[in-house]
């Protein structure tokens, strides 16, 4: 199976690195505005380390993963899992300071699923996906510091 990536981008000229690196960095308040992601609980802490004990689903379909989340505040988060139902992820978040104020959030991610049917479905569904985390994120960030 080829992975599946892509990303997105996106300006907030009204916040800057540090707002937007806290809200990405809230994992726990994931299930708030994460697609299908109904619980993400800090398992561990270690450093610039979170282990983090996930829950996803729709429906009936439902896959429980742990996650490794390295912080680089406020510059960068990654996160990445091999297990459950992922031979690979990898989400990467940038947050870029703009010129003349506010911030950049570049995301890029890579997946590789072990089912062919699951990886199939994700292929369909990930431009809205995307769609949809573009939006929630955007919506997170108004909720917590306003504009």
């Amino acid at each position: 199976m080829t992975p599946l990536a892509g990303g997105w981008t996106v300006d907030f000229p009204d916040h800057d690195a540090e707002q937007l690196f806290a809200v990405a960095v809230d994992i726990e308040s994931y299930p708030r505005f994460i697609p299908w992601c109904r619980l993400a609980r800090i398992r561990r802490r270690e450093g610039n380390i979170l282990e983090v004990d996930n829950l996803f689903g729709a429906g009936p379909l439902q896959a429980r993963f742990r996650s490794r989340a390295e912080l680089d505040s406020p510059h960068r988060l990654d996160i990445t899992a091999t297990d459950g139902p992922f031979r690979l992820f990898h989400l990467g978040w940038r947050f870029e300071p703009r010129h003349g104020g506010g911030c950049r959030v570049v995301a890029q991610y890579s997946m590789e699923l072990r089912s062919g049917l699951l990886h199939s479905l994700a292929r369909l569904s990930l431009s809205e996906v995307e769609r949809r985390v573009v939006r929630n994120f955007k919506e997170r960030v108004r909720m917590i510091y306003g504009r």
